[in-house]
């Protein structure tokens, strides 16, 4: 079956919106935004280096990966928390979000992700605690487990060799299929790393994201 992935863009003038958000932003700034707000990046930039900032475009922020930026602030345009979350989880940045739907310029901090980075936290000290861990695969295209993890997965019985591991994949997750194996006692996440943040906030069992473990 052919899929065809057509986006959408709004039409709206962001401009008002970055014009708020002036007295937020360094002098030095990335820009990410939205697939729907993507033919805004360039008109923003030339706003942006009017006012005397230096401006650079990193292009579309996704929901499961954030690029690599090199500036400390960051201007994201688009709506929701979502990608913002995305990008504080990531570490070190300052986060100015234009919405577009609400017309507010504002900055997220680590007070937007509290809930997440304890969970995080109760989670990798259930990891190291237990006995019995879950790993979860995807056999879906694209996703990270077969973007690189496979060799990470692999040496997690030599990292951890008192750790009894069992290996589940699936094309589409569904946690209440999770449920069926009760005698896990932590799950460690390789697919979509939001599943790991975001999601896991809905889910009885502890769940950590692989890239977790390598930050000890």
């Amino acid at each position: 079956m052919k899929v065809y992935h057509l986006p959408a863009t709004v039409n709206v003038d962001v401009l008002p919106i970055i014009e708020k958000a002036l007295d937020m932003l360094d002098d030095e700034i990335a820009i990410v935004a939205s697939v729907q707000h993507m033919d805004a990046i360039d008109t923003v930039k030339e706003f942006l280096e009017s006012k005397g900032k230096k401006a650079t475009s990193y292009g579309q922020i996704l929901g499961c990966s954030v690029p690599d930026m090199k500036e400390d602030c960051i201007l994201c345009i688009g709506t929701g928390q979502f990608h913002p979350k995305g990008i504080l989880l990531k570490g070190g940045k300052r986060v100015i979000v234009c919405d577009t739907l609400t017309q507010e310029a504002k900055e997220f901090t680590e007070k937007d992700i509290d809930k997440i980075l304890k969970r995080k936290k109760g989670a990798l000290l259930k990891f190291y605690d237990s006995d019995t861990v879950g790993v979860m695969m995807t056999t879906k295209p694209g996703q990270s487990t077969v973007q690189g993890s496979i060799d990470k997965i692999m040496k997690l019985k030599d990292k951890f060799p008192t750790k009894n591991f069992y290996y589940f994949a699936t094309g589409s997750l569904d946690f209440h299929e999770m449920e069926n194996f009760p005698f896990v006692d932590v799950w460690v996440n390789t697919m979509c790393p939001r599943i790991g943040n975001d999601d896991a906030m809905e889910w009885v069992k502890p769940i950590l994201n692989i890239g977790d473990l390598d930050e000890k």
